[in-house]
């Protein structure tokens, strides 16, 4: 086949399938629809999900004050207790082996008081003797100077009248009196100082003494206050308070719901012993983030489902409280609500999951279009509206509120009927 052919048929076939593609292409763009949608008046709600659980109205973790060795537990898991009604016991041989110790603590927190209070009255009383000792020697000290001074001064007063004041014997009687003059001023200025420091010294070990005093009397007053108890009247107060303590008793009307020990076992102070709730009144709880919770009040309405129960629909709730200060939870500030449902035909049990939907806005018969068709630039919203046998024109719009569905209240830029292109 000559060349000139096989060239010609190639070219024909390359043709044929640029064309073939070229078709399908206007054809594609031929066929595709441009979507719109039009500005209506409708109903705009924001709903906030969120995951809950049930629980009693009332509910609590009890623990003793005290440690010890439990001797009995009255109730178990299910059984209904009264406010008030015993359900837990101590081995008292804990109470009184606590007693035991307190009062040794105070007998010998007595004792060691006085021996401090002795020691500080006699350390006051040899520091005030050795400062009256001392003291009593540098006023003699002043003294002696002050009558050596005074010999010396008439030594020089009779040879500057025998000899002159000139001469050499009058001249030594004289540094003689100035040599004494000098230990006088001495001997007064170690005088004046040590009077000051006596003083100070005296004051504070009698300080010392008085505060040791004080701290003896009051451990010795410490089980005797205004009622005028005795300490072994203090003590068998004591003793009752104490088992009051290792009795352990219902703080409310409810139902046991744990119980996390058994007889024999040692509870410690702190640790949860029986969990109490108030089964008959439940109540819907949850947690929910700060970015959720702004938006939430009190009395909104709720719907609420339970994956635990089968029913053709949601339950109706009520916000009934939020609470004010946020608390971290993995981090994030959460807010703690609870809702509670008017509908007491449910089979609810406590710690059970709620799904709830709070109905935190709604604006009826307002413009509305869906949130795809907004364009957002430099902060500000768009709309391609559609104008007739022309290209869509970018309509700069303000908005309200985000519905949960997808529509957004248009507050300005849109009247009822517009035509928007959607992507």
């Amino acid at each position: 086949m000559k060349k000139w052919i096989i060239i010609t048929i190639i070219s024909i076939l390359v043709l044929s399938v640029l064309g073939f593609i070229g078709w399908r292409v206007q054809a594609g763009r031929a066929g595709k629809p441009i979507r719109t949608v039009t500005a209506s008046r409708q109903t705009v709600t924001k709903d906030i999900s969120f995951t809950g659980i049930v629980e009693g109205e009332q509910s609590a973790d009890i623990s003793f004050e005290l440690s010890g060795i439990v001797k009995d537990v009255y109730v178990s898991v299910g059984d209904t207790v009264k406010k008030g009604e015993k359900i837990a016991l101590l081995d008292p041989q804990s109470v009184e082996l606590e007693l035991a110790k307190a009062h040794a603590d105070k007998a010998s927190t007595s004792v060691g008081g006085r021996l401090t209070w002795q020691k500080a009255s006699d350390a006051a009383q040899n520091t005030i003797s050795e400062n009256t000792k001392s003291l009593e020697q540098k006023r003699q000290a002043v003294r002696d100077a002050k009558n050596a001074l005074d010999q010396s001064s008439e030594v020089f007063a009779k040879k500057s009248q025998e000899s002159g004041e000139e001469s050499s014997i009058a001249l030594s009687a004289y540094s003689t009196v100035l040599a004494n003059k000098s230990a006088y001023n001495s001997a007064k200025t170690a005088l004046e100082t040590a009077l000051k420091t006596t003083t100070s010294s005296n004051t504070a070990a009698k300080h010392a003494a008085d505060v040791a005093y004080a701290d003896y009397v009051s451990a010795l007053q410490a089980a005797q206050g205004d009622t005028g108890l005795s300490s072994l009247s203090a003590l068998e107060s004591l003793a009752r308070v104490k088992a009051s303590k290792s009795i352990m008793r219902a703080p409310f009307d409810g139902t046991v719901t744990r119980k996390n020990i058994e007889i024999g076992e040692l509870a410690t102070v702190g640790q949860t012993i029986i969990g109490i709730e108030t089964l008959d009144s439940l109540r819907l709880s949850a947690d929910v983030p700060e970015t959720d919770a702004f938006a939430l009040k009190e009395h909104m309405d709720a719907s609420v489902t339970f994956d635990a129960i089968s029913r053709s629909g949601p339950v109706s709730a009520i916000l009934e409280q939020i609470y004010p200060a946020a608390t971290l939870i993995e981090g994030v500030p959460t807010f703690h609500v609870s809702l509670r449902t008017s509908d007491t035909s449910l089979p609810l049990r406590s710690g059970i999951t709620a799904n709830i939907v709070v109905h935190a806005e709604k604006k009826e018969n307002v413009i509305a279009i869906p949130r795809r068709a907004i364009v957002t630039k430099s902060e500000k919203q768009f709309v391609p509206k559609q104008r007739a046998n022309q290209d869509p024109q970018e309509i700069e719009i303000t908005t309200g509120v985000v519905g949960s569905d997808g529509l957004v209240e248009v507050t300005s830029g849109l009247a009822e009927g517009d035509v928007i292109v959607t992507p």
